[in-house]
């Protein structure tokens, strides 16, 4: 029992966070200062458990978001999320999805395309076939496309038709579209159109979010 108190306390603090990752996972907006009190929680936690990966993991992700809703303070921001994937991916290596989103958050601190690969070659070999790991790939892969090898494209666009029947993470391939480049756009709409009714769902809600 007393073991466990630690643990139990760590757990404790992040309940109220619950709700800003949620959004995160969905794509929708998070405040900047829903995203700092979830930051702020998951440090309280991380000082009773400094060793918990998926602890680590969720405050790097935080940490991402507010690079985002904090400019004046991007730049440190996205240094703590490199360092809290880091020490998630050291504590399990066999986490796909944390290799996955380490890619991302070298990249958005301004790290070469080259450095990231071996990551998502990890995270497709750890974690082939977890969405949490697959999103962050498409995601990087649509956004580098001229820089990724065919290899990468294609596997980054194998599930994308299972993806849309998931509608709660319609909103990001959305986003994840929308911040492509030409060529990443038309090899994601090729393979959405093996499904015509879900190209035309698609470009609905690619239309509504444009009139919003």
């Amino acid at each position: 029992m007393v073991s466990a108190v630690p643990r139990i306390a760590a757990y404790w603090f992040v309940l109220p966070a619950g709700a800003s990752l949620d959004a995160i996972d969905e794509g929708r907006v998070i405040s900047r200062e829903n995203a700092e009190a979830a930051f702020r929680s998951y440090s309280e936690a991380l000082a009773w458990q400094p060793e918990d990966p998926a602890l680590r993991e969720d405050r790097a992700r935080l940490a991402s978001r507010l690079a985002r809703l904090d400019p004046e303070s991007a730049d440190r921001w996205k240094e703590l999320a490199v360092e809290d994937f880091r020490r998630t991916v050291a504590l399990s290596p066999g986490n796909g999805t944390a290799w996955a989103r380490l890619a991302e958050a070298e990249l958005e601190a301004g790290a070469p395309v080259e450095k990231v690969l071996p990551y998502l070659r990890l995270a497709r070999l750890t974690a082939p076939r977890r969405a949490s790991a697959l999103l962050p790939q498409l995601s990087i892969v649509m956004r580098h496309w001229e820089a990724m090898p065919d290899e990468m494209r294609a596997h980054a666009l194998a599930d994308l038709t299972s993806f849309w029947t998931r509608r709660a993470i319609r909103t990001l391939l959305v986003s994840i579209y929308l911040d492509a480049g030409f060529e990443a756009r038309a090899a994601f709409r090729e393979r959405l159109g093996e499904n015509e009714r879900a190209l035309r769902d698609f470009d609905r809600l690619i239309a509504s979010s444009l009139d919003g």
